[in-house]
């Protein structure tokens, strides 16, 4: 039993001891609110970590909160009204607001008392979540957030049968039209040497099925989940990030920047679309693919869990995502989401002795819903690795050997991922309008976007 949790544990009994005698405890005050989203089933394992952590700690009782929402604009909502949970998830692009304004504690001290979670089972990528007020810069200083679970993300996840009919119906198999790496079967994508952009868009638009009219009936692939963050990743693969190097504008005179969204703009329209338009929102990517409506999409370790892909009646293909001139020489974003306590928590110990259960006796039972990488790197590398489904396995180990070959994508500390998102959603879009007047070049939406980010960035950034 560590330190923290005996100290904490021994007040929490005083405490119930003397509300008899007028403490002033209302039916709330032993009450920890967690604010989560995700699967049902994800929700369901928070529920019953939270009553395993109950049965042990009888005083307290976690109250799980699915978001019914908007994450975000709740969150901002419930810290406005002095709502705020105690323990939260938060992304890499959110983070960086609520810590300008004081709202998350730093864990620091927490972790270095610990004696169950220590900095040996923190991932490299943790940093990201770290904080330094006299450079005011992420990536040293305090940490206020612990990642929960990663993934490479954007892998090209396809369904195998799709390429099979191609092949029947064609005397040309997809691989060679294409020109794609492939493993020894010579006839799908391989498995560890990334295709060039250009195989992808040609690979995409072969799959992708029309009606005598034209109309898409099958899509080759979709962007739906978060187109942005997919462009993101294209300039990485370049070499740049979609802010300037100071992250206080967005970066539109990159080439690295205008290749990406040239590539994004092939998949929504033109000779080479095989995607439905970007907030058009006529597919859903998880169940469309899960369906057979849609051949390939991007994702990472947690989409069979919360899609449901552990029992389709297909082969599901896993390759490397595709970069600029393909390879041996990989290039994948680490996506993650991490656990945060509120600053005004009235009880931060306890908040974390729970994230502390969560990510070490929790985590254990976590790792058998076939979700994502465990944010407990010791946990990953044991438990993680060696489940005993198979195919849980098989995926495991895969996901886990491209997580090296994995950089997280660099947000600026000046604006919300979510405005910059919605900015980019209402002019990049315009390059592709029906409607003659509506339309814009790609300079013209890039500089479009690139003022009004400017003007919100110069308003504090909300």
């Amino acid at each position: 039993m560590k330190k923290i949790w005996a100290t904490v544990f021994a007040g929490v009994l005083m405490c119930g001891c003397m509300s008899a005698a007028g403490c002033g405890k209302n039916e709330n005050d032993n009450t920890i609110v967690y604010y989560m989203w995700g699967s049902a089933q994800e929700v369901e394992t928070a529920r019953q970590l939270a009553s395993d952590f109950e049965v042990m700690y009888p005083e307290w009782h976690i109250e799980v909160q699915p978001s019914s929402g908007n994450y975000y604009d709740s969150l901002k909502t419930y810290f406005g009204g002095g709502n705020a949970p105690d323990l939260f998830f938060m992304e890499g692009g959110m983070i960086e607001n609520f810590i300008k304004d004081g709202l998350i504690l730093n864990l620091d001290p927490y972790i270095e008392n610990s004696e169950t979670f220590t900095k040996e089972d923190l991932w490299e990528v943790n940093d990201y979540y770290r904080y330094d007020p006299e450079t005011n810069r992420m990536g040293s200083g305090g940490l206020y957030a612990v990642v929960k679970d990663l993934t490479p993300d954007f892998m090209m996840i396809y369904n195998k049968e799709h390429i099979d009919d191609y092949n029947e119906e064609h005397e040309v198999s997809m691989a060679e039209e294409v020109g794609y790496p492939t493993d020894e079967n010579g006839i799908y994508p391989s498995e560890s040497v990334a295709m060039t952009w250009e195989q992808c868009t040609k690979l995409c638009r072969l799959l992708t099925e029309f009606d005598s009219n034209g109309n898409i009936t099958r899509y080759g692939t979709t962007l739906d989940q978060v187109p942005w963050k997919h462009v993101m990743e294209w300039i990485q693969m370049g070499g740049d990030t979609l802010f300037t190097e100071g992250m206080g504008n967005l970066n539109i005179h990159s080439q690295a920047v205008i290749d990406a969204f040239e590539y994004f703009i092939d998949f929504q329209s033109g000779d080479t679309q095989s995607a439905a338009p970007v907030a058009s929102g006529s597919v859903g990517g998880g169940e469309g693919f899960k369906n057979g409506d849609i051949s390939v999409v991007w994702n990472g370790r947690w989409a069979w869990q919360s899609y449901g892909w552990y029992d389709v009646d297909f082969e599901i293909g896993v390759a490397p995502p595709p970069t600029p001139e393909g390879g041996t020489d990989i290039y994948c974003a680490t996506t993650m989401i991490s656990h945060a306590i509120s600053s005004a928590s009235e009880h931060p110990e306890i908040a974390w002795a729970f994230l502390e259960y969560y990510m070490t006796a929790g985590m254990r039972t976590y790792v058998q819903t076939g979700y994502n990488i465990p944010g407990n790197k010791t946990i990953a590398y044991g438990d993680f690795l060696n489940v005993s489904d198979p195919y849980q396995k098989k995926l495991n180990e895969y996901f886990m050997s491209f997580l090296e070959k994995a950089s997280p994508l660099t947000y600026s500390f000046y604006i919300d991922q979510s405005r910059v998102e919605s900015i980019l959603g209402d002019y990049i879009p315009r390059v592709w309008a029906a409607d003659a007047k509506d339309r814009l070049t790609l300079t013209e939406a890039l500089e479009q976007a690139a003022d009004e980010i400017d003007t919100v960035i110069a308003g504090g950034g909300s």
